[in-house]
């Protein structure tokens, strides 16, 4: 079994996507709460809706991953982590301003063997829901969600629909590079531009 997971592992490493920007769950270190730290380097920001914090965990023995971290199962002490995941996007280039894709992909799973289920959902800047789907599977599986303007994505378990040991374990999270929203007042300044060169004309 240990050398069917370890197999399972390699595929997974093998199968991640090349293109746009990744989260492995290697870039920080081990069991640390992750909040803002790959703003600027990933445009993202993780959040875990009532919970501590999502965090950079093992997902199995020798794969690490990202995942919620449950206020009784601390990290370090191998428990279930199944709250939400949240990663919110923003501007590389200053990790602060809202920031979009068109397209969330991820490696989802915990290698456990169980029938789980994850429940996917992207929101727009209005906080507006635009793509969701509930995804199921027993070992690692490829999953995301195409939609124009995603500015969040959430990942939370779904235990009505897999096991009561479902989780929101992710290998890796793959998405475009984000792109800056413009602010109510960029697009005044460009109408008040485009009407005075009218003007002018």
């Amino acid at each position: 079994m240990r050398t069917l997971l370890v197999a399972l592992a390699g595929a997974c490493a093998i199968g991640s996507p090349s293109l746009g920007v990744i989260v492995q769950g290697t870039e920080l270190a081990p069991y640390l709460a992750v909040s803002n730290q790959l703003a600027t380097s990933h445009g993202a920001v993780f959040s875990s809706q009532n919970y501590p914090a999502v965090t950079f965990t093992e997902l199995m023995p020798g794969l690490w991953g990202i995942q919620g971290c449950e206020t009784w199962a601390p990290p370090s002490n191998g428990g279930w982590y199944n709250p939400t995941i949240i990663v919110q996007f923003v501007d590389p280039s200053d990790g602060i301003t809202p920031a979009v894709v068109n397209s969330v992909t991820a490696m989802w799973g915990d290698g456990g063997g169980d029938f789980d289920a994850v429940d996917m959902r992207a929101y727009d800047v209005a906080n507006n829901l635009i793509a969701s789907q509930t995804f199921t599977g027993s070992t690692f599986t490829q999953i995301g969600l195409t939609a124009a303007g995603i500015n969040r994505v959430e990942f939370s378990a779904n235990t009505n629909v897999g096991a009561g040991t479902s989780d929101t374990g992710l290998d890796w999270l793959q998405y475009p590079t984000p792109t800056a929203v413009p602010g109510p007042g960029s697009v005044v300044v460009l109408g008040g531009v485009v009407l005075l060169t009218r003007r002018r004309r």
